[in-house]
């Protein structure tokens, strides 16, 4: 008995917590499903119309074209050492 009066003085105890929490929880659950819901018909509705597809060939030409401008900055690179190397060469000489 002792002890219960104790803790009741250090933890006061709320009736109406529990039901709080639920509430809450009740009220997350049925904004997150009704979003999930909106998000649902607008992935649907933008799937039926093209299949979802219709944007991978800009990708590859991105990634090819990404590619040849690589290929002309290495080949650049390149050639600007050997006119280097080319030119030191003539200088030693």
């Amino acid at each position: 008995m002792m002890i219960s009066r104790l803790l009741m003085d250090v933890l006061p105890y709320d009736p109406d917590r529990e039901r709080r929490i639920r509430e809450i929880h009740e009220k997350i659950a049925n904004d997150t499903i009704d979003t999930l819901n909106v998000v649902s018909q607008q992935v649907g509705d933008g799937v039926s119309s093209g299949g979802g597809s219709h944007s991978t060939p800009y990708i590859l030409g991105a990634i090819l074209a990404a590619l040849v401008a690589l290929g002309f900055l290495i080949f650049m690179v390149r050639s600007y050492r050997e006119r280097g190397e080319q030119q030191l060469s003539f200088t030693r000489s």
